[in-house]
């Protein structure tokens, strides 16, 4: 019997199925392991891509946050902008009252020299005006001042959410590519013969 078994393994069919049978378990083999080995690594892209996006999505909030503070500064420019019309308002009506007083002033000097009195305390008016239009100036050079860094803040803010919004746009297409790569092997896993 022993002889038997021998000489059928000697014959070319068996040992060709045999080696069938090998080559197949081996390409099964790789297969597995290819798998496993792909299955990993999308499961890790997609943990890096979902921490990625939570990331993104808490800085996008951030930035809406500061978007909502947009709105404050906006509103701060439009104060801003109306506190400048009023100083520029108060400089012209600042400016025709020292034509008034100068006027007055002259008009005064003209007159009977027993108007002294009358001219020091136009004199004293006069320089109270002065003093409103330097005050008005000082502060419509620090509205210009900060309406220019409201804007510069404005703009940066701005740049930001561009920014997040181009990057959370890439995320979203990183995950759409694993998911598209996922559902590919999974296709391919269900195609593969059954071990």
């Amino acid at each position: 019997m022993p002889l038997s078994t021998r000489s059928e393994f000697i014959r070319p069919v068996p040992l060709a199925l045999a080696a069938l049978a090998i080559v197949g378990w081996l390409v099964v083999a790789l297969f597995w392991t290819q798998t496993a080995y792909l299955r990993g690594q999308l499961e890790t892209g997609l943990r890096r891509a979902e921490i990625a996006r939570q990331g993104l999505a808490a800085d996008y909030q951030n930035l809406q946050k500061a978007a909502g503070t947009t709105a404050d500064l906006k509103t701060q420019a439009e104060r801003a902008q109306k506190a400048l019309s009023d100083a520029a308002s108060a400089r012209a009506s600042a400016q025709n009252e020292l034509a008034e007083l100068t006027k007055q002033v002259n008009e005064s000097r003209l007159a009977v020299s027993g108007a002294q009195e009358e001219a020091s305390a136009k004199a004293k008016e006069l320089e109270e005006v002065g003093n409103r239009l330097k005050i008005a100036n000082d502060q419509l050079t620090a509205l210009q001042n900060e309406t220019a860094t409201l804007s510069t803040q404005r703009q940066q803010i701005q740049d930001a959410v561009t920014a997040a919004t181009d990057q959370l746009a890439d995320l979203r297409r990183q995950v759409d590519e694993a998911t598209r790569a996922l559902v590919d092997l999974q296709a391919r896993t269900q195609a593969a013969p059954p071990k």
